[in-house]
């Protein structure tokens, strides 16, 4: 993919306020791989890059042409046949009919200094996810080329609140004494990561040309509705999901990070911030159903 290309992409239609965020910091690993062994090659760049604290983002661009596919169908396969290659699941049927990924990385936590396992999940990306007529249409999983994006949210949280200790304290946050600063510390970069979520649900909402496939913020700010399942890797059939915002989630690992600090308890960072969502119906949403007559 020309760079320039992929430039402009960062530049104007990612709307991932804490993606965007983590490119200009140059904490993304970016690999063009047309296999499984590619895959995880540079996978191990990355995990490399995390347990130095210098990545938080890997996104492996699959190589294709407009052409190619003829519809998200055809391009999820393609991505589900490189994980199945990597290892990561028996076929690729299976992978793109709701299963999630969970990798595993034991790295030093930003937060606490503790060996803590956190695991970062991939996502599938494809072009035709913009094309209104597709029947998988969901623009706010849609890239100009074929992807797999892998993240752990719970460890990028983490990041910005070890960027934030450091401009602020000048020292990592497992290393701030008094515990009224570091929770001062948390709130905010709860509030910041909060107001990132929000920003990123709000851009992908005014893109979408049908209702039933736009993300949605919650009236009181504590949930999100998306068409699909956040992280699982692909799905074949579009159904509302409600997932929880950072409110929720990032409270939880504040309090997880400060008893493990302060209290002694042991830091369990467990699936906060991509355990998944529950299904909602059309109905509750005050939408349409797209699959009703």
């Amino acid at each position: 993919m020309p760079t320039e290309a992929f430039d402009r992409w960062l530049d104007t239609d990612l709307r991932c306020s804490a993606g965007k965020r983590e490119f200009q910091l140059g904490r993304y690993t970016v690999a063009h791989v047309r296999n499984g062994y590619q895959f995880l090659e540079a996978l191990e760049t990355f995990r490399e890059g995390v347990d130095a604290h210098s990545k938080t983002g890997y996104m492996a661009i699959v190589p294709s042409e407009p052409g190619d596919f003829t519809d998200s169908v055809g391009e999820l396969r393609r991505l589900g046949e490189i994980m199945v290659e990597a290892g990561f699941a028996d076929s690729a049927g299976a992978l793109i009919n709701s299963q999630t990924i969970a990798i595993p990385f034991e790295i030093k936590c930003p937060v606490t200094g503790q060996m803590t396992i956190y695991e970062f999940f991939p996502v599938a990306f494809c072009r035709h996810a913009a094309v209104v007529a597709d029947p998988l249409y969901d623009p706010s999983l849609s890239t100009p080329f074929l992807a797999i994006n892998t993240t752990s949210d719970a460890f990028a949280f983490g990041m910005l609140v070890k960027d934030l200790c450091q401009r602020h304290f000048h020292c990592e946050p497992y290393e701030v004494k008094d515990r009224a600063d570091f929770e001062r510390l948390l709130h905010k970069c709860a509030n910041a990561w909060q107001n990132m979520s929000a920003n990123t649900i709000q851009g992908y909402n005014k893109i979408a040309a049908n209702p039933e496939r736009a993300v949605h913020l919650s009236p009181d700010r504590q949930g999100w509705i998306a068409p699909h399942n956040d992280p699982v890797f692909a799905e074949m059939t579009k159904e509302p999901h409600s997932h929880e915002m950072p409110v929720i989630y990032a409270q939880r690992l504040c309090e997880k990070w400060t008893a493990a600090l302060f209290d002694g308890a042991t830091y369990t960072p467990g699936r906060d911030g991509q355990s998944g969502g529950w299904s909602v119906s059309f109905a509750e949403l005050g939408l349409t159903d797209p699959s009703t007559p």
